[in-house]
């Protein structure tokens, strides 16, 4: 779950604190969504997290704690698709199944010089017909990881290092000379661009937080009071116009424009905290000890533009 869209270099040392922290099935099943996602914070797609975390109580309340093993069965898993189910059903129970990531792709493309939009439904499943019809019977996990490395250490997508490739004899793109321009790959969806406008509360040495319920980015995380626009505030006045009720306000701290990048959207970050003389009244979010907010769940984002890192505390005034 934490490879989906995620490099292992990048995901390996969240992999060890989720297991130091939920060492079992019954243990993630048991603890706070909050609670987990305070681990993933950083990694992104906190989706999976959601899902992970819902899987794990399906397991454990439905299933009597034991971990389905057929691909099937993994299907009913929440955020297990078919490429996850084939690959927990191969790796982990050698069930015979097809494992076809971005790395076999590119290799499968490369092989049978597949000159069309390695991006379209149709590729894909030609080639995973192709890779279907390779697969030995009773030693297909052991074919998955074998092509899978192939991929990612030798048929590399820009400098594939074809004098050392063990298939490259059967290649078709190389025996062409053609491997440089294979996969071809049609250009992304342009991001969508989105402005962020929030406003942080400080009072008494905590800052208000509201978690966020919308089925959106961030789901389930907190983050400061939103006030989403076409456009990027300016002035303190923007946000008393947006914000309902009075704020006894003692200091403004703008903080610099942040830009940060989703894989299909990109947002711009403003942030401004006011530090406040008397505590507002009707609000309902969470105030939060400046010294308590490195464990806050929320979006990587605040912790780059507040300047928080593992363990650290935020400065009660900047």
């Amino acid at each position: 779950m934490i490879l989906q869209q995620t490099r292992v270099a990048q995901g390996l040392a969240y992999y060890r604190r989720f297991l130091e922290r939920f060492p079992t099935v019954k243990d993630l099943a048991l603890a706070e969504q909050d609670q987990v996602l305070e681990i993933w914070q950083g990694l992104g797609y906190y989706s999976r997290a959601r899902n992970l975390h819902s899987a794990a109580k399906y397991v454990f309340e439905q299933l009597g704690n034991v971990f389905p093993q057929t691909y099937v069965e993994l299907l009913k898993l929440k955020g297990v698709g078919t490429y996850t189910a084939a690959a927990i059903s191969s790796f982990a129970f050698h069930e015979d199944q097809v494992v076809v990531d971005g790395n076999v792709l590119r290799l499968y493309a490369r092989l049978f010089r597949i000159r069309e939009d390695i991006r379209s439904v149709q590729t894909q499943n030609k080639i995973y017909d192709l890779v279907k019809g390779d697969l030995p019977a009773g030693d297909s996990w052991n074919f998955n990881q074998a092509i899978m490395e192939l991929g990612a250490l030798v048929c590399l997508p820009q400098k594939p290092v074809c004098l050392q490739c063990p298939v490259s004899v059967h290649c078709l793109a190389f025996k062409a000379g053609s491997q440089t321009e294979i996969p071809f790959k049609s250009k992304a969806k342009a991001r969508r661009t989105r402005f962020m406008n929030y406003l942080l509360l400080e009072y008494d040495g905590s800052l208000y937080f509201q978690k966020r319920e919308s089925k959106d980015i961030w789901e389930g995380l907190y983050e400061p009071i939103l006030f989403e626009k076409d456009f990027l505030f300016t002035s303190l006045n923007q946000f008393e116009e947006e914000y309902s009720g009075p704020l006894d306000v003692a200091e403004v701290q703008p903080y610099p424009v942040t830009k940060h990048i989703l894989s299909h959207q990109e947002l711009i970050v403003g942030l401004w905290k006011l530090v406040l003389r008397t505590k507002p009244d009707r609000i309902s979010g969470l105030w939060v000890p400046a010294s308590n907010l490195h464990s806050l769940p929320k979006p990587i984002i605040f912790s780059k533009i507040l300047g928080l890192k593992n363990g650290t505390t935020l400065p009660l005034i900047f």
